[in-house]
């Protein structure tokens, strides 16, 4: 069973398009969308098999996204 991550992102100013769009591209996200009020700039959907994907995906792709200043990982339990 896949394991399915929300992953909040806060985008250094007037950067947050072009993060989407870079999450977009790459495979494991299913889902990114901006986010016009509240804590975070973009919100992403996550599909990888497992939770150690998944620390693989944030530290090595995640990571290698510009202008990203910050992230946070709900892991979906249902």
């Amino acid at each position: 069973m896949p394991v399915k991550v929300f992953l909040a992102v806060n985008a250094k100013p007037g950067k947050a398009k072009e993060i989407q769009k870079n999450l977009r591209a790459i495979d494991e996200v299913r889902l990114a969308c901006s986010v016009s009020a509240g804590p975070y700039d973009v919100v992403v959907m996550v599909e990888v098999t497992s939770l150690d994907d998944y620390r693989g995906f944030s530290i090595d792709k995640v990571s290698a996204v510009p202008d990203i200043v910050d992230y946070t990982s709900f892991i979906i339990m249902d």
